[in-house]
């Protein structure tokens, strides 16, 4: 859906006004072109106009290469306008990275698990008991008791590679990083993290899980605004990760970091914690999709060997990051 809208702030005289709208492919080709005529009323007789009037809205097909395509509107003659061109990225379905490996489904996310399988990713339930192999586990939405997340973590122990895909799964007893399989799992920020004028920064580094997607520093605001994760959500005071991904900072009054999507060793395992809204947004976000399969794909890696024994001090670890 392509939208474009005018702010007159008084600045035109009454009168109708040829607009051209535009959309170019990445190769300079126009692949939607049109002209209409805008319709500028006399305050003095049709009254106070709102300060923002609709141009145009309509849904687009593109027939083109995926990419960045410019969406273009301008007048053309009689006025001139300060805005008039945006740019929004096509992606095609094909592109998309395969996920070769099973993935294990960790707790109940029955749309998580729909949509895995509609894009052709190979996925099993969990199953409690001694694994024959290395297994790459994924968890949603859902989570689970102690004794299931003891579970969980003996097989982490043990070589497997689980991703928490969102932090809904972690919750318990008010905290939302409850779950969370670390001995300091610091405290979640749900302060204003980017609101206000000194906003703060999420960034990101050159990581697998970029794979074909713009990535090094500040994330860009609008390739990824609907997966950066609003409101400051992240851990602050947590223990070291052993692979940072994604990080945010405000460096402002009320300094406030936080870790977003981060790696952790755990035994002869690791687990990785994500905040950025991959799982909101699959379905609605190619960019989503993108960087799940990148996830998937990185996680699934060096998992071709036996699982390990479990650690002599086990227990101790258990109680240490809160599952006894």
């Amino acid at each position: 859906l392509l939208e474009a809208v005018l702010s007159n702030l008084d600045a035109l005289r009454p009168g109708q006004y040829p607009v051209r709208i535009e959309v170019v492919a990445p190769d300079g080709r126009r692949v939607f072109e049109e002209s209409i005529s805008l319709d500028v009323p006399d305050p003095a007789v049709a009254g106070e106009q709102p300060l923002v009037s609709n141009v145009f809205s309509r849904e687009i097909p593109v027939d083109g290469p995926a990419g960045a395509y410019k969406f273009l509107v301008y007048f053309e003659n009689g006025a001139a306008a300060t805005g008039g061109e945006i740019t929004f990225n096509v992606f095609d379905p094909a592109d998309m990275p395969a996920v070769d490996g099973e993935v294990v489904l960790w707790g109940k996310d029955e749309g998580l698990a729909k949509w895995l399988a509609d894009h052709g990713i190979r996925t099993r339930p969990f199953a409690p008991g001694q694994a024959a192999k290395r297994e790459l586990i994924l968890v949603g939405t859902g989570g689970g008791d102690a004794a299931a997340f003891r579970e969980l973590a003996a097989r982490m122990a043990q070589g497997a590679s689980v991703v928490f895909l969102s932090p809904a799964a972690l919750a318990r007893d008010g905290n939302p990083v409850g779950w969370l399989p670390l001995a300091q799992k610091g405290t979640w920020t749900d302060t204003d993290f980017y609101g206000g004028y000194f906003r703060g920064d999420t960034v990101c580094a050159k990581h697998p899980l970029f794979e074909g997607l713009p990535a090094g520093g500040v994330m860009d605001y609008t390739f990824y605004r609907n997966i950066i994760t609003q409101g400051g959500w992240g851990i602050s005071g947590a223990s070291a990760p052993d692979d940072l991904m994604v990080a945010g900072i405000r460096a402002q009054f009320a300094y406030k970091s936080t870790l977003q999507t981060v790696g952790y060793n755990f035994g002869a395992g690791r687990f990785i914690f994500n905040t950025l809204r991959i799982r909101d947004m699959l379905g609605v976000d190619p960019v989503a999709e993108r960087l799940l399969r990148n996830l998937l794909n990185y996680a699934g890696q060096g998992l071709d060997q036996p699982p390990a024994e479990l650690p002599a001090d086990f227990q101790q670890q258990l109680k240490a990051i809160g599952y006894e």
